[in-house]
């Protein structure tokens, strides 16, 4: 009996230990079959992961083709840079060569100003010296229908150059009298005409001085004016007269020139 007690205590062990076997392979098979599920997530992430390696690897290429355009744009940027550079430099050779050459045309425009300018004086210097030479070949003419004169006489002339000899000695005389100054003697010596006459029928010396212009203003009023008073006293006896004689004067210079006793002539025309 006992010996029966033990194999029947054995044989429930026994069986105990092979309900574990079970339980533990049950559990074996679970594990397995995680496993199994995990290498076949494991094999769908290796999918992915190979996919995704694949469109990186496609991408870095994609990147090295970016890269190897971009170097060659940045060569082709540095090169128009280069040419760039080069045209702005031959572009501020040009505009130095401009500023130097219209410095040069600035100095042409100034030095052909002033010869105009040169020119216009010279030509107002004929105008005037062609007004004075037809004064002095017509004063008979400008002057009678005025006055009825006699024995006019030219004793002063700046064009062409007259001077009578008795009326330069005393005019000498009268500046080293002191009876005139010496800006008085030379005011009569620059007067454009001069000349000397007497009324019909009488014996009073009349001193006649012409300025002429071809636009009269207060500077021929002021030195014909200067000039008369200058021949009154070289020649206290004589009758003095001033004209101014143009071909335009405007109406303020002719109203000073009424004002100072000076008479006004003007032509129609210089020749």
């Amino acid at each position: 009996p006992r010996v029966v007690a033990r194999l029947a205590a054995s044989q429930a062990k026994t069986q105990e230990d092979v309900a574990r076997l079970f339980a533990a392979q049950a559990e074996t098979q679970k594990e397995m079959a995680r496993l199994a599920a995990a290498q076949a997530t494991m094999g769908e992430e290796m999918k992915r992961l190979a996919i995704a390696q694949a469109r990186t690897q496609e991408d870095v290429a994609r990147l090295f083709v970016a890269q190897a355009e971009t170097q060659k744009e940045m060569a082709r940027l540095a090169i128009a840079q280069a040419k760039t550079q080069v045209a702005q430099e031959k572009t501020q050779e040009d505009v130095a060569r401009l500023v130097v050459a219209q410095e040069k045309t600035q100095e042409e425009v100034a030095r052909l100003a002033a010869s105009q300018a040169r020119m216009g004086d010279d030509l107002a210097r004929l105008k005037g010296d062609r007004l004075e030479m037809k004064l002095q070949g017509n004063v008979h003419s400008v002057l009678g229908p005025r006055m009825k004169l006699r024995g006019t006489r030219v004793v002063r002339a700046a064009f062409p150059s007259v001077i009578i000899q008795e009326f330069l000695n005393a005019i000498d005389s009268a500046a080293d009298d002191g009876a005139i100054t010496d800006d008085q003697r030379n005011r009569i010596l620059a007067t454009d005409l001069i000349v000397s006459a007497r009324r019909a029928g009488a014996t009073q010396t009349i001193y006649i001085s012409f300025e002429a212009a071809h636009s009269l203003d207060e500077d021929d009023v002021r030195r014909v004016s200067e000039t008369g008073d200058a021949l009154a006293r070289v020649f206290p006896e004589a009758e003095i007269m001033g004209f101014i004689y143009g071909l335009s004067i405007n109406e303020r210079d002719r109203a000073r020139a009424e004002a100072n006793g000076v008479e006004v002539i003007l032509e129609r025309s210089e020749f």
